[in-house]
């Protein structure tokens, strides 16, 4: 059997590279079968299962979270956000829930400090005002 290039591919760590005789993944309106030959093409991927066969019959499945998919003269390339085998998936969502939450908190804090800078950047100036006020009256608080 005629067999393309495959690769499945999140931001952490590839999680597939090489040939394959067939490939079913979740596109944004169901399901699509890939094989060698297949026209060029470019899909948005949805959450789902990805299912492919080896050449030497062997299937694999991956769970995949949104993405894109592409295929071009018998090379093809998932790029996911995330992409583990199902027994693993609970881990990997879990591990980019902890991952969102930092990055939440660490905008947060930096919201905060942004606050915080402006507001002694506003007392300064107005110290600044007061002080230029007062000189330019002759040191009289009060006019």
């Amino acid at each position: 059997m005629d067999t393309f290039h495959l690769e499945i591919l999140s931001p952490e760590i590839p999680f597939y590279k090489g040939d394959c005789i067939s490939l079913i993944l979740p596109i944004s309106d169901g399901m699509i079968g890939i094989m060698a030959h297949h026209p060029a093409m470019t899909a948005v991927i949805g959450d789902g299962l990805v299912k492919f066969k080896l050449p030497d019959g062997t299937e694999k499945e991956c769970m995949v979270s949104k993405g894109m998919f592409d295929i071009s003269q018998n090379d093809a390339r998932l790029l996911c956000d995330a992409a583990a085998a199902p027994d693993e998936w609970e881990k990997e969502l879990e591990r980019r829930k902890e991952e969102e939450a930092k990055i939440e908190e660490e905008e947060k804090k930096a919201r905060r400090d942004f606050m915080k800078t402006q507001l002694s950047i506003a007392r300064a100036i107005n110290a600044l005002k007061v002080k230029n006020r007062n000189s330019s009256s002759g040191d009289r608080p009060f006019s």
